[in-house]
């Protein structure tokens, strides 16, 4: 199984983090459980199909919205080739700016013909350079139409940069930082609680207490994969914010669908995906099953 990152066009990185491909084959029927790092994301499925949280529908282009849900990718055997690009948290409604409800949606589902479009010329491109410049092209043509000197964008920004930052040459703030609160957060952007959260639901997806959920189970995750000296998963939940164990066990459940110990003897079941270094490591998560 490969996979790489691929810059996206210099204009583009305030807003797309990365272009990636996921290459590999299905032994058998599976199911790649993704969990969130709270990023829209584009996933174009080259090689099949696929069924989404074992829906009757199937979809060859899915546009991921930010959520904390996980999502279970139903593949069947044969090759599986995905090519992608993920945004900046808060960046998505740059390209889409539509409303867009329920955890993901296809061009068509959006009535989106440009979108469509690109999502025809992406499977009939013969190689991967012609994607990116396809990818590029319709990203480029679609910053050019968004209005300049959005405030609530600009307010977004400042509050990633103290919360998360959104430079991949940045590290993650370390785990034993204080928590941030949604009124933190509200104080960075210098706006009431009630008009940074109906903000931040607009152009994140989720709101602010939903993220720093997200935030507080990545850091924890962080930490236990980072461990050297085999610390206890009770003191990594008293280190990152966590009342105690169990409910740092049950944020794990609902968040990824496996309880801190089983993300640990998954090992290299868990693939690392959709960018190298942002946030010191809070990326997406898939479980591999039947994939080499």
């Amino acid at each position: 199984m490969d996979f790489i990152t691929i810059p996206c066009h210099e204009s583009l990185r305030p807003f797309v983090r990365n272009y990636w491909m996921l290459s590999s084959w299905c032994t058998g029927t599976g199911t790649q459980q993704i969990f969130s790092n709270g990023a829209a994301s584009i996933h174009f499925y080259l090689s099949q199909d696929v069924r989404l949280d074992n829906s009757d529908r199937h979809y060859r282009t899915v546009l991921f919205h930010q959520n904390i849900q996980k999502v279970g990718v139903d593949t069947v055997e044969g090759k599986f080739d995905i090519f992608g690009a993920e945004f900046v948290p808060f960046c998505s409604r740059v390209f889409f700016p539509n409303e867009m409800a329920g955890l993901y949606t296809s061009p068509e589902e959006l009535h989106d013909e440009e979108f469509t479009t690109l999502s025809k010329s992406i499977y009939e491109a013969e190689s991967k350079e012609e994607r990116i410049a396809l990818l590029d092209d319709f990203f480029l043509k679609r910053l050019q139409r968004f209005p300049e000197g959005d405030i609530n964008m600009e307010r977004l920004s400042n509050v990633f940069d103290n919360m998360v930052p959104t430079d991949s040459s940045t590290a993650h703030p370390p785990h034993s930082q204080n928590e941030f609160s949604p009124s933190d957060l509200a104080s960075t952007a210098c706006l009431s609680q009630k008009q940074f959260t109906r903000i931040f639901n607009k152009y994140v997806g989720m709101n602010p207490k939903s993220y720093l959920r997200l935030l507080r189970f990545h850091k924890a995750l962080m930490a236990i994969q980072s461990s050297a000296d085999n610390s206890s998963l009770t003191n990594i939940a008293w280190s990152c914010g966590y009342y105690d164990l169990a409910h740092m066990t049950s944020d794990f459940r609902d968040i990824s669908g496996f309880s801190p110990s089983e993300l640990i003897r998954q090992g290299q079941g868990l693939t690392e995906a959709f960018g190298q270094k942002f946030s010191g490591l809070m990326k997406k998560k898939i479980k591999i099953e039947n994939m080499i």
